[in-house]
């Protein structure tokens, strides 16, 4: 019998819950350039993501990517962030 495969995790089987309140909303091309951006990461990075022109929430595996590197996505594509609340996983 195969082993590994899909049922190989990343070693993080809890993820992140971070909420991201913007201090302006996004626009329409600033909300399409974020999309892009999330969507270049490793697919297997994210059990939820909710991008609204005021409010982002994501779930993420933090063994694929740290939150520095998200909010740096988000700032990227024009969001200004105000305020950001993060739930970490207890293996960390």
């Amino acid at each position: 019998m195969p082993t590994g495969g899909s049922t190989a995790a990343s070693g993080a089987e809890e993820f992140v819950a971070m909420e991201i309140e913007l201090a302006a909303p996004l626009d329409p091309e600033q909300e399409k350039n974020l999309r892009n951006a999330l969507a270049r990461l490793d697919k297997k990075t994210f059990a939820s993501s909710d991008i609204g022109a005021e409010k982002i929430s994501l779930s993420y595996d933090p063994t694929r990517t740290h939150q520095d590197e998200l909010l740096g996505l988000i700032e990227q594509a024009g969001g200004k962030l105000k305020h950001v609340e993060s739930e970490g996983s207890p293996l960390l």
